[in-house]
């Protein structure tokens, strides 16, 4: 993975693999450090499950894949910033995942958030996406529940909504 947006969509597919119907991305980036905390409700993990995720032959998803290198890939490039990668998750709740990355020189680029953010938006209508993005104090917030009744399989609908997250990307 190239960005740090490369990861969040990783960790949000996660959310989708594990069937949720709500995800919360908040990605808050100042001078020092990235925080990337998301949500959601998906089928969770029990202890043995979770105990495993940083192991890059663990997956649970072995019809789609036989590695799972989003999140091993995420923590080697967290803590070689200083920061690191808590993950807590309760079977049939969901799973929570923040990941604190210090902007040092070993820190990723960020990458395109908004593109990533319009890509999940217009991905998978089945989840509700909550999605707050914060730099040096600045923020916007986005809710996917504005988007019912839209027909998400428009090219116009999906060229707006690549253009609105680009327009408040360029705003903060």
């Amino acid at each position: 993975m190239r960005t740090i947006a490369d990861h969040v969509l990783d960790i949000a597919q996660n959310s989708v693999n594990a069937k949720a119907t709500y995800v919360k991305i908040a990605f808050v980036e100042d001078r020092e450090k990235i925080v990337i905390k998301m949500e959601d409700n998906g089928c969770g993990m029990n202890k043995e499950e979770l105990s495993k995720i940083f192991d890059p032959f663990f997956t649970t998803h072995e019809e789609i894949r036989r590695v799972g290198l989003g999140l091993p890939f995420l923590k080697q490039n967290a803590e070689l910033t200083g920061g690191y990668v808590h993950v807590s998750s309760t079977p049939e709740i969901g799973t929570v995942l923040e990941a604190t990355l210090f902007k040092t020189i070993d820190c990723q680029p960020t990458g395109d958030l908004a593109g990533t953010f319009a890509t999940l938006v217009t991905s998978s209508t089945k989840v509700i996406w909550e999605i707050q993005r914060c730099l040096k104090g600045k923020c916007y917030d986005f809710s996917s529940e504005v988007l019912d009744g839209v027909d998400l399989s428009s090219p116009k609908a999906i060229v707006a909504i690549f253009e609105y997250f680009k327009n408040m990307e360029l705003s903060l």
